[in-house]
């Protein structure tokens, strides 16, 4: 069987079994209009991405003559990703950490001469160009995905609003009885890109990019808006924990357990760090000596060398561990140019990771004593519970950050004086305490950033 036909064999599959499980489930689709589907016109459906859902809600509505382009295989379940790649969905790397976690994907250059191939063979596009799932159900920044696609192939783009898809599936585990709508608009018409001028082909592609933006939300109710796009002139700052709230776990840990795998970091001394947690948690040392005495591992370390450890086992070991759910809404506020500021009790070579791999605009974070470039192993400054509050007052005085309309993203209650600072706080996986406190003051609560 040729390769066009196997694909269409089982996204014909692929839709009978989608159409059976929503037929089942009580969801139902409403379709506004429908008219604007093209009956026999490649183009590109780009829509709004609030579930985990909308794709295979889409090869329901669209048949068998549409192809996804989706995120990287490796991360749907085994069977599901089977099936997509049987369906010649083209996967795609869509950032630094895709290119770390699934290097086998498709780079954008890849998947843009793939997506080109499937217009000129007759078939459409869908793509969404947030390129996550958007876990606060407002939209994310576009990717120029989409925008480039169009301009190298001249195929116009039919903007689809999805509205009400995060209450028929709250989460990627639940379906609930429900109606999904479906808002088609009216067609952007494209002009194919002329390749001979650069710069003016970047400035077409964003243009187009904002186009797309406009057309999908001009389809979606306001409350798929950010609250940030209602404020204007002001400076705002997104404050960030680090630990179990960008990253999954503790990195200061795995940094030592990888130190410690390349015989940088004798294992008694690692094991002594282990036994003043076990300290820590029976209460006979508070976590201050507790932090105090672990970083003592660091005496006698050269600045410069550790820098350099610690930049290497960043991006070979830790990358893989960022929250994911939580990199696109930091992307977000990025875009809107919004001050990001990571506020972490973790020691400063490791934050400025942080920074540097989120373009972030500072740290404040643990400091060290430094005698002769050489780390003393002594503290200077924890950044830690009233400490962290003082450092982002004390910060926000000086940058002007107006923290009546800034955010805060914390996992744990000893990050309550400093979330109770800002107008927006999230408790992001947060511990028991925090939760409570966060249900009874109206914080937002993302269970789950992943």
């Amino acid at each position: 069987m040729a390769s066009n036909k196997r694909g269409d064999f089982w996204r014909r599959g692929g839709r009978y079994i989608c159409h059976s499980v929503y037929n089942r489930a009580g969801v139902k689709f409403h379709l506004h209009h429908q008219e604007r589907i093209p009956a026999h016109q490649p183009v590109i459906y780009a829509a709004n991405h609030p579930t985990d859902f909308d794709g295979f809600a889409l090869l329901a509505i669209l048949g068998s003559g549409v192809v996804h382009i989706i995120a990287p295989l490796g991360q749907f379940p085994f069977i599901v990703a089977a099936w997509l790649r049987k369906m010649e969905a083209i996967d795609v790397r869509r950032d630094s950490v895709d290119d770390v976690r699934y290097p086998h994907s498709h780079s954008k250059a890849q998947s843009l001469k793939k997506a080109l191939a499937v217009l000129k063979s007759g078939r459409s596009l869908v793509i969404f160009p947030e390129g996550h799932v958007d876990i606060l159900h407002t939209l994310h920044y576009f990717h120029t995905g989409a925008a480039r696609i169009a301009l190298h192939s001249g195929c116009n783009i039919v903007p689809v609003g999805i509205v009400n898809a995060e209450q028929v599936f709250p989460d990627e585990k639940v379906m609930t009885p429900g109606t999904i709508t479906f808002n088609f608009g009216e067609q952007l018409q494209i002009s194919r890109l002329s390749f001979n001028k650069k710069h003016l082909e970047s400035d077409k592609v964003l243009a187009l990019r904002d186009r797309i933006f406009q057309a999908i939300t001009d389809l979606l109710p306001l409350r798929y808006l950010p609250n940030y796009c209602f404020v204007r002139n002001k400076k705002i700052g997104v404050f960030v924990d680090i630990d179990r709230t960008i990253y999954h776990g503790f990195s200061q840990k795995d940094l030592i357990a990888y130190l410690v795998k390349m015989h940088k970091i004798d294992y008694r001394a690692a094991m002594k760090i282990f036994y003043w947690l076990y300290l820590e948690k029976k209460h006979e040392i508070d976590h201050a000596q507790m932090m105090e005495r672990a970083l003592l591992v660091l005496r006698g370390w050269d600045v410069s060398d550790l820098q350099s450890v610690v930049h290497h086992t960043f991006y070979d070991h830790l990358v893989k561990n960022i929250e994911y759910g939580l990199f696109p809404i930091l992307k977000d506020h990025a875009e809107q140019g919004h001050s990001i500021v990571f506020v972490s009790e973790v020691i400063h070579p490791l934050a400025v990771e942080f920074k540097k791999f989120f373009a972030a605009s500072a740290t404040l974070d643990t400091r060290m004593q430094i005698a002769k470039h050489h780390y003393t192993g002594q503290v200077t400054d924890l950044c830690y519970k009233d400490e962290k509050a003082r450092l982002l007052q004390q910060f926000s005085d000086r940058a002007h950050i107006d923290l009546d309309a800034s955010y805060a993203y914390a996992d744990s209650a000893s990050d309550l004086p400093f979330l109770e600072l800002v107008k927006y706080p999230y408790a992001v996986n947060p511990d028991q305490e925090l939760e409570a406190f966060a249900e009874k003051n109206h914080f937002v609560i993302l269970p789950d950033a992943s």
